[in-house]
């Protein structure tokens, strides 16, 4: 019994994965998709938060404006920053699923998806940071590296080329995970 639930299970995560949901019509376990997407939202979300709080943290000597100030004080703007970059990667998931047609294209794992995804950060890291500057909302310091082909900083172009397909990864793999377990 305990065998043919977690094969069951097994199935449906994998019927989603491929996109043949409906190969399962079990009413035990229609619900699973919905769930697993759930789970993935919500790692999505906290890893999205971590990962960003992080590298806000980290490339904060990089601008003029809070390099040489303690992390304490910077502490405060930078997980509002990291908010920020929450809902720019939701943002992109939900880019992803307009052009998809599909809410759960996350969970396939492909990597012309994480490509996708890393292409369409760094467009959206070029074109804030390029506007940020001109508008004089921030500065770069001597720390800051900067792409002068696309006009903006470095970290932040590799932040947001890197951390979303890495946050869809996370999560995809969490989601995976809880859903394996039973936890859904």
């Amino acid at each position: 019994m305990i065998a043919e639930r977690h094969n069951a299970s097994q199935h449906t995560l994998y019927a989603n994965q491929t996109g043949n949901a409906g190969d399962c019509t079990s009413g035990a376990h229609s619900s699973l998709p919905w769930r697993w997407l759930g789970w993935f939202f919500a790692a999505t979300v906290l890893t999205s938060f971590v990962l960003n709080e992080i590298w806000e943290m980290a490339q904060m000597s990089a601008y003029v404006e809070t390099a040489g100030r303690s992390w304490t004080s910077t502490l405060g703007l930078c997980t509002r920053a990291a908010v920020g970059d929450v809902g720019i990667i939701l943002g992109i998931y939900a880019a992803g699923a307009l052009a998809a047609g599909d809410l759960g294209w996350g969970l396939r794992g492909r990597w012309n998806i994480y490509a996708t995804v890393a292409v369409l950060g760094l467009a959206y890291a070029a074109l804030v940071e390029h506007a940020a500057l001109a508008a004089g909302r921030w500065s770069y310091s001597e720390r800051m590296p900067v792409v002068f082909v696309l006009g903006a900083g470095l970290w932040p172009l590799l932040q947001m080329t890197l951390l979303p397909p890495l946050t869809f990864w996370i999560a995809r793999w969490w989601a995976g995970r809880s859903a394996t377990r039973g936890a859904l």
